[in-house]
C-alpha cells in the first residue's frame, strides 16, 4: 500500500511539474530531476511514528484491549449461530 501511495505521488509531482513546463505559463523550466520529486516527498510524506516507550506500552495496551473485544464479540456472536441451527 504505502509503495503505492509512493508510485502516485511520484506521478502526480510529475505531472504537475510537466504541466508548470508547457509554453502557456510563460516559463522555461528544467525537467523535474529524481531528487527533486524524492524532496517534494519527503516534505509532503507522514512524519515517522513515535518510539517512545510509552507511546509503545499505550498502543500495545489499547490494541490488545481491542483484540479481546473482538474476539468477546466473535464467540459471543458464534454461540448465536450455533444455537439458532441447532
Amino acid at each position: 500500500m504505502y509503495l503505492s501511495l509512493l508510485r502516485g505521488l511520484v506521478t502526480v509531482t510529475h505531472a504537475r511539474t510537466r504541466h508548470a513546463d508547457k509554453p502557456d505559463h510563460g516559463l522555461e523550466l528544467a525537467p523535474a530531476s529524481c531528487r527533486e520529486l524524492l524532496v517534494t516527498l519527503r516534505i509532503t510524506a507522514p512524519p515517522t511514528p513515535r518510539c517512545d516507550i510509552e507511546h509503545v506500552l499505550h498502543w500495545s495496551a489499547w490494541r490488545r484491549h481491542h483484540q479481546h473485544q473482538a474476539t468477546r464479540a466473535h464467540r459471543r456472536w458464534n454461540n448465536i449461530t450455533a444455537a439458532a441451527t441447532t
